[in-house]
């Protein structure tokens, strides 16, 4: 185990050398695809287009007619959809409307809106350049092309070209398993009743709500009470039934924080303690072949420490890679001295001044204050060597749109 907390770069560099836990594979219609991480390359089954065809609604014409003459005779359409081979003759011009399959010996499309229709008669306002508006059979995708890598996450971006490349099933990494403890006496359910020194357990939800993927298979495993042989059986047991485990809470250095001393007696710890502003507390090590990943009790941490380096770490153990949330730059508005050498995840508000992104400090950023994610706009980072912030500096920008 490391005796010093591990700066935000070490801990990245120990992530990335993990390897997949999830072995197994199942093989999926595309449509219950989402967020599901490829077992293999995709190639594509088909050419995309499919046939060569029109960009626009507008009327074929053929090569040697262009700039030849403005009047030509049209009695014949092609739909999207419709099978028929047309050939033009000179002289003729062919409606064909967007997406339709193109006369077998056209290769221009004159636009609709540079055309006046009179009847049977088309009288050219404009003409098209030689291969104008035309869509060539392939010219995005060839048949066979690889178009996603394995590994690869299905999302938003990319569902409809495999879908385009004719792939209706994919062969994916089986689900991950987790199971998530939160730990804590003083722990209740959500309620205004509190006495004495209870909270709420709102790290439940968070952590609920943060699992809820597509390429996780979660389950709550209970409160962890303050007793260390509780705990070890709990954690040992939750070992053999799941690829990680994820605690919040009794990972500090109070005499009632037990999971360390737990996963020291059962497993090994990789780190204890990171140098981050908020989320300090957090450690990582494995027991048997499962990950166990000790988030601390605050409500931040446990929230930023996820979304900026836990959910990374999952992916990648769930078959997929292991990518860092894309940032921004932002301008400060506010000077601040920084107290701690920790790197430090400032919340802030983000406003727009003089055509500039820049960044409000929002006033309370205790690890506890959970309104301070609720009602600001993302984070900035600012790296260990900095003391003092000044109005006008420039920082990197996590916007919690993205992140959450």
């Amino acid at each position: 185990m490391n005796k010093f907390p591990l700066t935000k770069k070490q801990i990245i560099k120990l992530f990335k050398k993990q390897k997949s836990l999830v072995v197994k594979t199942e093989l999926i219609n595309l449509k219950n695809s989402q967020g599901r991480f490829l077992y293999e390359d995709l190639k594509s089954k088909t050419d995309i287009p499919p046939f060569n065809n029109s960009a626009v609604d507008g009327y074929a014409l053929l090569k040697k007619d262009l700039n030849k003459k403005n009047l030509f005779y049209c009695h014949r359409k092609i739909s999207a959809g419709s099978k028929k081979n047309f050939r033009i003759k000179s002289g003729e011009a062919i409606r064909v409307f967007t997406g339709a399959k193109m006369p077998l010996n056209s290769s221009t499309i004159v636009m609709q809106e540079n055309t006046i229709q009179n009847n049977n008669k088309i009288a050219i306002l404009k003409f098209p350049k030689l291969g104008e508006n035309y869509r060539v059979k392939g010219e995005d995708i060839k048949k066979n092309q690889k178009i996603l890598f394995k590994r690869s996450q299905i999302n938003n971006k990319n569902i409809n070209l495999i879908a385009a490349a004719g792939i209706k099933k994919v062969k994916v990494f089986k689900k991950i398993d987790i199971g998530f403890f939160t730990s804590g006496n003083e722990l209740r359910q959500p309620t205004k009743n509190l006495k004495k020194s209870e909270i709420n357990n709102s790290n439940f939800f968070a952590l609920t709500s943060l699992l809820n993927q597509s390429y996780i298979s979660k389950k709550y495993l209970g409160n962890l009470k303050d007793d260390l042989k509780i705990v070890k059986n709990k954690i040992f047991k939750a070992s053999k039934n799941n690829n990680i485990i994820i605690t919040s809470g009794g990972a500090s250095v109070g005499e009632e924080d037990h999971l360390i001393n737990a996963l020291l007696d059962l497993g090994n710890v990789f780190f204890w303690k990171a140098a981050i502003k908020p989320g300090k507390p957090i450690a990582v090590g494995k027991l048997n072949n499962c990950y166990v990943i000790c988030l601390p009790g605050n409500p931040v941490s446990v929230q930023l420490l996820f979304v900026m380096l836990i959910n990374p770490l999952i992916k990648k153990l769930s078959g997929g890679n292991f990518n860092l949330p894309k940032s921004s730059k932002i301008v400060s508005h506010f000077n601040m001295k920084k107290n701690t050498r920790r790197m430090e995840w400032l919340r802030i508000i983000k406003k727009t001044l003089n055509n500039q992104n820049i960044a409000i400090k929002y006033p309370k950023q205790g690890s506890g204050m959970i309104s301070s994610v609720s009602y600001s706009d993302g984070i900035i980072e600012i790296d260990e060597e900095i003391t003092q912030i000044k109005k006008g500096d420039i920082f990197d920008f996590y916007d919690f749109e993205n992140l959450f």
